[in-house]
């Protein structure tokens, strides 16, 4: 069994009993990868002028057209793709009107004449582009420079307001009327405020602790781990049972903790796949997650996720 045959079986679970047939099958789901569109495996089309009935291993339709792809695994004979495979697509493709291009998939490389072939063949009378790709196994080579592993190192200062020191400083005219809430013959007033409002003049509510303290509380000093400050609320009040007591502002200590965290994001699939082109440049990495949300059906329709 062929390696890539064997990758096949592992991922999908079983393997197409005609030879070569898993490695169309890949290709047509990196051509999918690639550009998308519809794609179609193992689809037959009559040509135009001779009427010969051609087998085509990869169907693609999507914005720029339609193409037909031809897909080789040479990896049991050893040996790349040469210059009469490209031929015999050349000649396969101005037999067919409605094809635009042509593409080559090959498990093992191309010969440098193949290559040349290849990328004259628009020049030639009646020719259409063919664009090839390696398209094969990837090795440890073609994934050295790949992040494997993005590692995010954060430091949070958070600020505790529920254990914090809230001090209301009033005016002379908040003072004056907090003294009304002292009973003749007491000397001292005790009352538990919950801070949550502020109020105008009338007693309409103008102001929230949240609204007041969402801007954060300033700078955090670093020996005392606190913000230190006050919030100036000119014509602010607050209630203390029935009188509003006008205030200056707001003093506060608020503590605050130091926080680090490290958050490490793995790709752990492993790089089933590499897809180069002519030049040997990487244009993708295929990862057997990739190739596992793919499906064909009865006709040779790629399924997409």
């Amino acid at each position: 069994m062929a390696p890539i045959d064997k990758i096949y079986l592992e991922i999908f679970g079983h393997v197409p009993n005609k030879p070569g047939t898993a490695y169309e099958m890949l290709a047509c789901i990196a051509e999918h990868l690639m550009n998308e569109g519809e794609i179609k495996h193992d689809r037959k089309i009559r040509g135009e002028f001779s009427k010969t009935l051609y087998q085509i291993d990869v169907l693609s339709t999507d914005q720029s057209g339609q193409s037909m792809g031809e897909a080789k695994n040479y990896t049991i004979q050893n040996k790349k793709v040469g210059r009469g495979d490209l031929q015999k697509l050349s000649g396969v493709l101005p037999d067919l009107p409605d094809v635009s291009k042509g593409k080559f998939f090959s498990a093992t490389g191309y010969t440098a004449p193949a290559k040349k072939y290849a990328d004259a063949n628009s020049k030639f009378p009646n020719g259409k582009p063919i664009e090839i790709f390696e398209f094969r196994p990837s090795t440890e080579k073609d994934e050295e420079g790949t992040i494997k592993t993005i590692c995010i190192h954060m430091h949070f200062t958070i600020p505790h307001p529920q254990r914090g020191k809230w001090v209301p400083h009033f005016t002379d005219n908040g003072k004056e009327s907090c003294k009304s809430l002292v009973a003749e013959g007491e000397t001292e007033f005790h009352y538990n405020l919950q801070l949550e409002r502020f109020y105008d003049e009338q007693g309409n509510e103008k102001l929230s602790l949240y609204d007041l303290t969402s801007q954060e509380y300033g700078e955090v000093n670093s020996e005392t781990k606190s913000a230190q400050g006050c919030f100036l609320l000119p014509d602010h009040y607050v209630r203390i049972e029935s009188v509003l007591a006008e205030l200056k502002g707001l003093e506060y200590e608020i503590p605050y903790t130091d926080v680090h965290e490290k958050m490490e994001i793995t790709d752990n699939s492993q790089c089933r796949f590499v897809v180069k082109d002519t030049d040997g440049e990487i244009v993708r990495f295929i990862t057997d997650q990739h190739i596992q949300n793919y499906k064909f059906d009865n006709e040779g329709n790629l399924i997409t996720p």
